[in-house]
């Protein structure tokens, strides 16, 4: 995982295996790099997601990837989340675009926790792919 910004701060940019010839070639913003984190091979995913701040509210269980998180489950936000298993990766946009987070295990009371100016969360991906 890249990080514009020392300390794991800014935007996130998760790589997998391969040659990026330039910064476009990972869709970032800029070629400023400050910080890095390598994720550790998880054999199991689960987190859970809810609608509201404090892991209050409707709240769903998932274990695979999800391209289109509205969709499936009719939320319009989603304020707080904890992974139980694994590593995943938050797209702000469905279909695994727009700005990325990565969440480590671990419980996230909102939005601020993961690095988000706000709550919108388009699509999730495990983290699975790693040389």
């Amino acid at each position: 995982m890249l990080y514009e910004q020392p300390n794991y701060q800014g935007c996130q940019y998760f790589l997998r295996r391969g040659d990026y010839p330039d910064y476009q070639q990972w869709m970032g913003l800029s070629d400023s790099i400050r910080s890095c984190r390598l994720i550790p091979y998880a054999s199991s995913h689960r987190i859970r997601i809810y609608e509201r701040e404090d892991h209050r509210g409707q709240m769903v269980e998932i274990t695979e990837d999800c391209s289109s998180l509205q969709d499936r489950f009719h939320f319009g936000d989603f304020h707080s989340f904890h992974v139980l298993e694994g590593y995943w990766i938050l797209y702000e946009m469905p279909n695994y675009r727009g700005r990325q987070y990565l969440l480590r295990p671990g419980e996230y009371r909102r939005y601020h926790d993961w690095g988000a100016m706000n709550a919108r969360v388009g699509s999730l991906r495990r983290v699975m792919d790693f040389y």
